[in-house]
């Protein structure tokens, strides 16, 4: 897994400046800087939806921080990228498999049998002998 934390949000994959917890007995959304650690039940957020987030009607929203900096890159950064690259490296690749395709088909009577012969009518048009002779 990647100590690089990203935000929580749907989507956004921008690096966490900052961490919001809610006091559901207080009613209190609490928005700060980003936690050291993981914290259960706490939203990672990036910088812009650190400032756009809101707290539901009613509910009282305490910012510790107002203005975000973006985290600056660390060496940890870069060793968590070339542990990545690595650990992938060493994964064995399967072989190509070329596509299974089966077909079923009910079982039925291919066999050539009787045919009925379809049968025609003749069917009136629904014109009585006046209109026919005017016509």
């Amino acid at each position: 897994m990647s100590p690089i934390r990203t935000c929580c949000r749907d989507r956004c994959q921008e690096p966490a400046v900052a961490t919001m917890t809610y006091g559901y007995r207080e009613a209190t959304g609490v928005l700060g800087p980003l936690s050291p650690v993981l914290q259960p039940g706490a939203l990672d957020l990036c910088k812009h939806h650190a400032e756009t987030v809101t707290v539901p009607v009613g509910w009282n929203m305490i910012r510790l921080v107002t203005e975000f900096d973006d985290a600056p890159p660390s060496p940890d950064d870069l060793l968590a990228l070339a542990d990545a690259i690595r650990e992938t490296s060493k994964r064995d690749v399967p072989p190509p498999q070329p596509a299974q395709r089966e077909i079923r088909r009910p079982r039925t009577d291919v066999s050539p049998g009787p045919r009925t012969r379809p049968r025609f009518a003749v069917i009136d048009g629904g014109h009585s002998e006046d209109e026919t002779a005017t016509e």
